[in-house]
């Protein structure tokens, strides 16, 4: 499902198939509101993906309460579905954010969503038709490995389920591990630990993974260690990509040396990508790192996207894989709010919010010859006192609508559980 998302075609993106296509803006791009939601944290998947079948786009949220919802849109009609209530969640505690809907598609057409019960368990909610978000929605957990985080991978029947396991939050150590399912989600494998730094000295043990992206046998991991001598997710330090091998379950350089089952603490330094200071950020931020994600591009060209910041400098990062180490592009210095990357042909697309949060960003960008074009730049459309895009993330196998996006109040996130904050689409 992840590597279905990346396959955009590169005629899709031209003007002039734009402008012949009904109901798609111009580069331009504009934005709807889809729904009212809360504070959720999903990462760079998950949020919406298009059914070509049914030509709807689907998309999850986090409503009152942090109920599970769903929403579709019927692209021959040009409008939203109600929506559908997948679970009850009832949460109102400050971490509840959390337990936020993560959505993909089963092989048979039948939507999934998977959700972390934070630090406890994992679930998987199935719509009981397939393309199709109607009907009472089956749910039940499927692991007690205290989970979060959850990052799933669907190929064919199988699905491989990443996590954070929130080994030890005191000291803090958190591994990242996989189970899999070879029947569409009915049974799941033991865990596999695939990063483990184990209890290092300066307690930066926290693995805290942003992208997942597949092409063919290989699943491309981004992450952070975050923790630090101050605790739990206090500080983090420097950006390490590497990719899971499903031909043998090996965890690999992305120039494709083994690294054996798990990459242990010893093994970082040949996985880091970026090298970060966690003591010389901005005072509005306590990581230096937002959002990275690495993508394998159809001519096997190897692109890293995030944003990083010091005390003195904001960017948006794009880096390309040299065979030996990085060569880094800085598209953006005014900002480093970096949402999401998606593979597309030879090139990549990025979208990202301005420094003031006031608008919403989307840049192709080919490696070969640097060429650089706006996709969009749009206004973002807040109310109920919303001053923040915290999620922007492309629409796996997109269509006309390209990105689905969520708004918060900086300083309230955590205790408002009613639905009031934008959920928006962006078309181009």
């Amino acid at each position: 499902m992840v590597n279905l998302r990346r396959r955009v075609t590169a005629a899709l993106l031209t003007g002039a198939l734009l402008a012949a296509t009904p109901g798609v803006a111009q580069a331009a791009g504009s934005t709807e509101t889809v729904a009212s939601g809360v504070y959720n944290c999903p990462r760079t998947d998950g949020v919406a993906l298009y059914d070509a079948t049914a030509n709807k786009t689907f998309t999850a949220y986090g409503g009152t309460n942090h109920d599970i919802y769903v929403k579709a849109y019927d692209h021959a009609s040009n409008a939203w579905s109600a929506a559908v209530r997948v679970a009850t969640l009832n949460l109102t505690d400050d971490n509840a954010y959390h337990d936020y809907p993560v959505l993909t598609q089963l092989s048979d057409g039948r939507l999934a969503i998977f959700r972390a019960q934070h630090n406890k368990a994992a679930w998987l909610y199935v719509s009981p038709t397939p393309r199709s978000i109607t009907g009472t929605w089956s749910g039940r957990r499927i692991s007690t490995d205290l989970n979060t985080y959850p990052e799933p991978v669907v190929v064919g029947a199988t699905i491989y389920l990443f996590y954070s396991q929130s080994t030890d939050l005191h000291y803090p150590y958190r591994t990242y591990r996989v189970i899999r399912s070879l029947d569409s989600g009915n049974t799941w494998s033991a865990p596999q630990t695939v990063i483990d730094s184990g209890r290092i000295a300066d307690q930066f043990a926290e693995v805290y993974t942003f992208g997942v992206f597949r092409r063919d046998n290989r699943i491309y991991l981004s992450w952070s260690m975050h923790g630090g001598p101050q605790g739990h997710n206090k500080q983090g330090r420097n950006i390490y990509t590497a990719y899971f091998d499903t031909a043998d379950s090996s965890m690999r350089t992305v120039a494709g040396a083994s690294l054996g089952t798990t990459i242990d603490g010893s093994e970082l330094g040949r996985v880091t990508a970026v090298t970060t200071n966690p003591a010389d950020i901005p005072a509005d931020k306590f990581l230096p790192e937002e959002n990275p994600v690495t993508v394998r591009l159809e001519n096997g060209t190897i692109v890293l996207g995030y944003g990083v910041h010091t005390r003195t400098t904001r960017r948006i990062v794009l880096a390309t894989f040299n065979g030996s180490g990085w060569t880094s592009t800085t598209l953006d210095s005014t900002t480093s709010n970096f949402k999401d990357l998606v593979a597309s042909g030879s090139s990549v697309e990025i979208v990202y919010a301005s420094v003031d949060n006031k608008r919403l960003l989307s840049k192709r960008w080919t490696p070969a010859g640097g060429a650089v074009a706006t996709r969009f730049d749009v206004a973002v459309p807040y109310s109920g006192g919303a001053d923040t895009v915290f999620y922007a993330d492309f629409v796996e196998n997109r269509s006309s609508i390209s990105v689905i996006a969520s708004t918060i109040n900086q300083a309230t996130r955590n205790t408002v559980d009613d639905a009031r904050w934008p959920v928006f689409a962006v078309r181009a």
